[in-house]
C-alpha cells in the first residue's frame, strides 16, 4: 500500500509538472474573465434584474456573487468540462504509448493492474482540482462584481422550483455541488481512459470520447415520445445528479442512485480498458 501511494505521488508529481496539464485552467479562467464582462453589460444586468424580481423578488439580496459564480460555474463546465477531462484521461496512459516510455516502464516486473489504477486516480484527482479551481475563481469573479454577503438563488430547467439560500448555506452548497460536480464526471474520465488503453493516439481518444457524449446529449435531449422509455439509459440524462445537491431539500435517495450509477459507468470502462491492456503487446 505503501508503494501504491508513493506512485500516485510520483504520477501526480509528473501529471502537474506537464505544460498542457494548465491549460485547461488557463482556458476556464479566459472564459471566466468573458462571462463577467458579458454579465456586466447593462442589458445583461437589466435582464437578470427582472427575471430576479418576478421568480423571487429582491435583486439586490439574491444577485449575489454566489448565485454570478453558480452560472459562471455551469456555463463554463458544461461548455468546456468534457473536454478538458477527456483530454486528460485520454492523454495519460496513450501519451505514454506514443513516446516509447510505457515499453520501458514494463519492461521492469511492474504490475499493469497497479500501473492503471495509480493512472485512473490522477485522472479522478485532476478533474477534483479543476472543478474546485472553477469553483473557487468563478466565486472570485462573483465577488469582485457583486461583493461579500447576500443570498444565493438557484434555477435551471431540471431544478422542480428555485432554491434561495442564506450566505453560509449558500456557500456551503456552493461547495459540496462543486464536489459532486465533479464526482458525476467520472463516466467522461472512465470512457477516454478506456479508449486511451488501446492502441490509439492520445487526440483520438479525447476526440472520441466528447463525439460519444456529444451525441448522447444529442439524443437524450430529442423531444421524441420514442425516446422517453429509453431516456433514463442515455448517460448525460443523469449527468444533471450535482444539482440535487442544490434542491432546497437535497433528494439524498436520487443523488446516490444517479451517482451510482455514474460511479459504475466509470468503473466499468477502467475495467473494460484494464482487459485490453492486460492483452496488448506494449512491448514489441
Amino acid at each position: 500500500m505503501k508503494l501504491f501511494f508513493k506512485q500516485l505521488g510520483w504520477e501526480l508529481f509528473r501529471l502537474f509538472a506537464r505544460r498542457r496539464t494548465y491549460i485547461g485552467f488557463g482556458v476556464f479562467l479566459a472564459v471566466e474573465v468573458l462571462f463577467y464582462f458579458l454579465w456586466t453589460r447593462e442589458r445583461s444586468e437589466a435582464n437578470m434584474e427582472k427575471f430576479i424580481n418576478r421568480i423571487a423578488g429582491g435583486f439586490d439580496e439574491y444577485f449575489s456573487a454566489l448565485t454570478l459564480g453558480f452560472l459562471i460555474v455551469l456555463f463554463t463546465m458544461l461548455l468546456l468540462g468534457t473536454v478538458f477531462v477527456a483530454l486528460i484521461a485520454g492523454d495519460i496512459l496513450a501519451k505514454e504509448t506514443e513516446d516509447g516510455n510505457l515499453r520501458l516502464i514494463l519492461a521492469r516486473p511492474v504490475s499493469r493492474l497497479r500501473l492503471l489504477l495509480v493512472k485512473f486516480l490522477s485522472c479522478q484527482i485532476y478533474t477534483s482540482v479543476l472543478f474546485l479551481f472553477v469553483g473557487i475563481t468563478a466565486l472570485g469573479v462573483g465577488l469582485l462584481e457583486r461583493g461579500w454577503g447576500g443570498g444565493m438563488l438557484v434555477w435551471t430547467p431540471e431544478l422542480p422550483r428555485v432554491s434561495l439560500f442564506e450566505w453560509n448555506e449558500g456557500l456551503a452548497r456552493y461547495f459540496i455541488a462543486i464536489f459532486g460536480f465533479s464526482l458525476i464526471y467520472l463516466p467522461v474520465t472512465g470512457m477516454a481512459f478506456m479508449l486511451g488503453c488501446f492502441k490509439i493516439k492520445p487526440a483520438a481518444a479525447t476526440i472520441l470520447t466528447v463525439a460519444l457524449f456529444v451525441a448522447d446529449r444529442v439524443l437524450s435531449s430529442i423531444p421524441l415520445p420514442a425516446f422517453d422509455p429509453y431516456r433514463e439509459y442515455f448517460i448525460t440524462s443523469r449527468m444533471t445528479a450535482w444539482l440535487y445537491l442544490l434542491y432546497q431539500e437535497i433528494p439524498w435517495a436520487r443523488f446516490l442512485e444517479a451517482s451510482a450509477w455514474l460511479v459504475g459507468f466509470g468503473i466499468t470502462g477502467f475495467v473494460v480498458g484494464w482487459i485490453v491492456f492486460e492483452r496488448r503487446d506494449v512491448k514489441s
